[in-house]
């Protein structure tokens, strides 16, 4: 494929970035329901263009109850499949990364990430100078801790529950990604894969967290509530910093995930 080399940002692209920035950060906070149809339509084309048949799509209000409903079917993981995340960042995000890095100066493809992510020059955290992120960080990490303490019984089997939390997905944590591609693709317009580029912006905006397996893509609603101290990390004073619309929530401060007992739904 041609491409240009890319050494430096004019005074017009870099007035440009601030605008990406707020556009991707609001999509990483989005609270609103999501649109089922159009989830199922974007998962369809996510493993379409992945090689991968189209999945049979469940739908969850949170991961905790889509963990506990698939651990009650028999041989569950042949019905699941393996799970595809690892191989879905490499044939889409890593793709598109690759591609996009070989247009840019090795430098400038550095800085212009670390800047997406700490605004403020030098562009990245140093020991003397840490600096915060400009993007909500944690939520998965703290979301994968939670769902392990809460599994943590003597009727499920620990393999069992390390295998889903391991694949779980928050594809807004990958807004900077976003950011980064939609800033070289628009500003700078870079060449790259124009399919893959769509599916992953698709799923930033529209899905809440999934987990993706090979036959079965399971998907579980956005939360409702999300809390964020002054360094943009996962952070509740005395309730739940993250929170699903059936009440299940999880308690952090300061993106540390804190033990103490969910208020479950009678359901649940």
């Amino acid at each position: 494929m041609p491409h240009r080399l890319i050494t430096m940002l004019t005074e017009e692209q870099e007035t440009a970035l601030p605008h990406y920035r707020n556009k991707w950060r609001s999509i990483a906070l989005l609270t609103e329901p999501i649109n089922e149809e159009k989830v199922a339509d974007v998962i369809k084309a996510t493993y379409a263009i992945s090689n991968y048949a189209e999945p049979e799509i469940l739908f969850y209000v949170n991961p905790l109850e889509a963990i506990k409903q698939i651990l009650t079917i028999r041989n569950f993981e042949i019905y699941i499949g393996h799970q595809i995340r690892c191989k879905f960042r490499k044939r889409i995000i890593d793709h598109l990364q690759h591609v996009i890095q070989r247009q840019l100066d090795a430098d400038l493809f550095t800085r212009l990430r670390n800047q997406i992510q700490f605004p403020e020059f030098p562009y990245y955290p140093t020991e003397d100078q840490p600096q915060v992120s400009f993007f909500p960080i944690g939520v998965e990490r703290c979301t994968e801790s939670q769902l392990l303490a809460d599994l943590n019984r003597p009727e499920f089997e620990f393999t069992n529950i390390y295998q889903f939390s391991q694949t779980l997905f928050r594809p807004a944590e990958a807004s900077i990604w976003g950011c980064m591609f939609d800033f070289c693709i628009s500003v700078l317009k870079l060449q790259h894969d124009q399919q893959k580029w769509r599916v992953l912006q698709d799923l930033i905006q529209e899905c809440g967290f999934i987990f993706l397996f090979e036959k079965v893509c399971i998907v579980c609603e956005r939360p409702c509530k999300l809390m964020f101290d002054s360094d943009n990390q996962l952070h509740g004073e005395g309730e739940p910093a993250l929170r699903f619309t059936d009440g299940y929530g999880i308690n952090a401060r300061h993106g540390v995930l804190e033990q103490f007992a969910n208020e479950f739904p009678a359901s649940l």
